[in-house]
């Protein structure tokens, strides 16, 4: 018994400090921030429409998607990205700032007046108000 404790407890050591639970990547999802919000001032009741979004972000960040919850009166729009600083301090990164448009498609049913709300995270939300006709 005393054998077999002597090979089990260094074997179980070495497994529980070569697998660090704590050592994990840092989750780098970032909302990124919305410069501008194009969309139609008014639309028919059963017509589809298009909303454009211009997103901005800096040069250590790159834009992931557009996270969009439907309502019938309304969207709610979040802009997902990546920061590759978040964990990695020693990055350096260029000091640009790029936008991206990206565009939804709005189908019905829908009801006015048609609000869209971007959330922005820690930044004030941006919205747009479209008139159904």
């Amino acid at each position: 018994m005393k054998n077999a404790l002597f090979v089990l407890l260094p074997s179980v050591f070495v497994a529980l400090t070569s697998c660090n639970l704590f050592d994990r990547e840092p989750d780098q999802s970032v909302i990124l921030s919305v410069t501008k919000i194009e969309a139609p001032a008014t639309v028919s009741t059963g017509s589809s429409f298009t909303v454009t979004f211009t997103v901005q972000f800096d040069g250590c960040m790159h834009f992931d998607r557009l996270a969009v919850e439907k309502f019938n009166t309304g969207v709610r729009v979040v802009p997902w990205g990546t920061d590759a600083t978040i964990g990695h301090p020693e990055i350096v990164c260029p000091d640009i700032l790029r936008q991206q448009s990206q565009a939804i498609q709005i189908d019905p049913p829908f009801s006015g007046p048609f609000q869209v709300y971007v959330d922005q995270g820690r930044l004030a939300p941006v919205t747009a108000t479209i008139q159904v006709q």
